[in-house]
Formats: structure tokens, sequence, C-alpha cells
């Protein structure tokens, strides 16, 4: 069985696989992204990396793999001397263009619900071996403390919010779009939304997973429950997306940004560009039977657009 509770799953391949996580920190309109993972291409061939993306600027720094330790007891990656885990992190980046020291800790966590049938976000998906790309969400929201010196500027994230998801599998898919905010007018509201084009025992169909929680309240819109995107527009510089599942409806309204360029797996290796906006800003709109439930507004949002979702034109 593939579990995406696990920490960490590349240990078992040797080629053609990508792992990695996101550990993302908000404060007002700062957002500070980390991303540590590891590149293994179909020769076997294997580095790791971290990258970091803010809402100005994203960078990609190389590792050699003997680098990454691994500790699944502890929940915890070490990238030469950088540390991610549940707890919080520490960094020690340098380049010629990007300085980052610091330590950040984490409290307050926030899982999503599991069960047998959806024990992760992907739901019975979960337990298939043979999935292009697998998802799992650690936590959709957390307090955070500490400095990371940034080039030298002191960064204060006491009273921030924190977010970690990854992903693991050979590829990214073809096509997809990602958004993501735990900074809401409603400070209880936390957001991860996700539709792709997955490729399933030689066909493809749209997927889509899709958490919206409000305190202890989760609404959660996924293909394994019968959910569905009905449409999806664009006008000028928005993009609405449509969702409905039994009697819930959800519009997305996305401010749509170009992005940072990003590396993304394909087949293993980290060659294919992808663009990332860390400073994205969008509407939700809840409703049951056609009545309101939310209208809120989300602010530097993570942001991802790759290709056109199958049966749509936007």
């Amino acid at each position: 069985m593939i579990t995406t509770n696990r920490f960490f799953h590349v240990n078992k391949r040797s080629r053609g696989f990508f792992e990695g996580w996101y550990f993302k920190h908000q404060i007002g309109s700062q957002v500070y992204a980390f991303i540590p993972g590891i590149s293994i291409d179909d020769k076997g061939e294997k580095h790791a990396f971290i990258q970091v993306i803010s809402q100005d600027t994203a960078h990609y720094f190389h590792f050699p793999a003997e680098e990454m330790k691994v500790d699944e007891v502890a929940q915890q990656v070490t990238i030469g001397d950088n540390l991610f885990s549940l707890r919080g992190i520490k960094i020690a980046l340098h380049s010629a263009e990007l300085s980052i020291e610091g330590s950040l800790t984490y409290d307050h966590l926030t899982p999503i619900k599991h069960s047998t049938y959806a024990p992760s976000v992907m739901g019975p998906f979960s337990y298939l071996s043979f999935m292009e790309c697998y998802h799992g969400i650690l936590s959709m929201g957390h307090t955070l403390s500490g400095t990371l010196s940034w080039n030298g500027e002191v960064l204060a994230l006491e009273g921030g919010k924190g977010y970690i998801e990854k992903d693991w599998g050979t590829s990214f898919p073809a096509a997809y779009i990602w958004v993501q905010s735990n900074l809401f007018d409603n400070a209880d509201a936390r957001f991860f939304f996700s539709a792709a084009d997955i490729p399933f025992l030689g066909s493809t169909f749209l997927g889509l997973i899709c958490i919206l929680q409000i305190g202890d309240k989760e609404y959660r819109f996924a293909t394994y429950y019968g959910g569905k995107i009905t449409d999806i527009v664009r006008e000028e510089d928005r993009l609405t997306v449509l969702l409905r599942q039994k009697d819930l409806q959800l519009a997305i309204i996305i401010e749509t940004m170009e992005g940072h360029p990003l590396q993304a797996p394909s087949r293993g290796a980290m060659g294919r560009i992808i663009r990332e906006s860390a400073s994205t800003t969008f509407q939700l709109t809840l409703k049951q039977n056609g009545q309101d439930l939310l209208t809120d507004r989300g602010t530097m949002a993570g942001f991802e657009e790759v290709g056109n979702l199958r049966g749509f034109r936007y």
C-alpha cells in the first residue's frame, strides 16, 4: 500500500523518481517558502535540492544526494546544514544572490480529516501503487515563531502562519491548477485547491481535490466524493473555477499572476520549468443549496497554472 501519511517514500526507488516537501510561511504581505527534495532521473543520477520562493524571487540550491538525510521516526529531513521537520526549520543557504540563515518553530499544526476510505487528501487513490504523482497535506495551518536573516535583513515571523504539503512520484501532471492560502479575512479559514489531468490505466481523467477549513469544520470537494468542476472561465487577469458536490457549490475567483520560475519533476529529473506566484489574491464563495455559507478573500496565496485542464477551454 502507498500512503501519503508517511514522511518519506523515495528510499525504495532507484531511478525516475522525485520527492519534495513544501514549507510555506506567511506574515502580512510577506511569503517565504522552502521546497527541499530529491531528484532521481531515468539513469539513476540523483541530487538533493532546496528551492526558495518569496513574493519577489525564486532560487534553486543544488546539493549532492549524500547530503540529504531523512529520519522517518522524527519526521525530519536534513540537506547540508538545513533541517526541515513538522516542529520547525533551520536554514543556512548561501549563494552569490541570496543568503538566508535562521530558524522557525511551528505550533498548533492542523491536519486534515482521515478515514479508511480517505486515508489522505488523495482518498482511495492513496492505496494505488502506479499513480504518476502523489500528494499529501501535513498541516493546513499552524503558528510560527522565530526569525530569518534574508540578505542581512532580519525577518520576524512571530505570529505568522505556516502550511506544509508534499509531493512524490515520477512527474508533475501535464496540466494542473493549484491554489493555497491560510491568510483570510476570517482568521480561522484555511484553503487548498488542486485540479489536474491524471493518467490512469491507459487513459486520463480530471482529478479534483479541494479543502476549505473554517475552525474545526472541513469542507472537502474531491473526485472520490463525487465532486466536479462545472466550469472554468478566464476574463482578462481573472480565472473563475466553479465546483459542485451534492448540495454544495464553491466559486474560486483567482487574480492570476505569472509568478517566478521553479524547477519541476519530469520522470524524476528536475528539468521542467513551471511558474509560481506566492502573492496571488482570490475570492471564495461557498453555497449550500444556493444559500451563502461563506464569502471570503485569500491573500498572499500560492498559485500555479500549467496548461489547460481536459474538457475546458479558458
